[in-house]
């Protein structure tokens, strides 16, 4: 579980101003803010899996790559149901190409 100071509050999940990476497998949007700790917000939908485990399973991958973002971001992840097709290194892997990209 993040701790508070790392939750990204859900009235940011609407904001403007995040630069977007699209994938066939999910949706990061980066934003600079003006804390020093990193802000991460996850979706992992019903349509991705109908079990709770394999939602979670997807978050927790998602919140270590995103974790060692880099300080003073915001990252809002919205998951695909695409992700099922990937391995947890080839999810780790996309995601980390796409933070570069995000990043740029």
């Amino acid at each position: 579980m993040l701790p508070r100071k790392s939750k990204l509050p859900r009235e940011e999940f609407r904001a403007r101003g995040y630069r977007t990476v699209r994938t066939p497998y999910f949706l990061l949007k980066v934003k600079n803010n003006f804390e020093r700790a990193v802000r991460i917000g996850i979706v992992v939908g019903i349509a991705v899996h109908k079990s709770a485990v394999k939602r979670n399973f997807w978050k927790r991958q998602a919140k270590t790559a995103l974790a060692a973002g880099g300080v003073g971001r915001d990252f809002l992840l919205l998951i695909s149901p695409k992700v099922n097709e990937l391995t947890k290194k080839q999810f780790r892997e996309r995601l980390s190409e796409a933070m570069k990209d995000a990043t740029k």
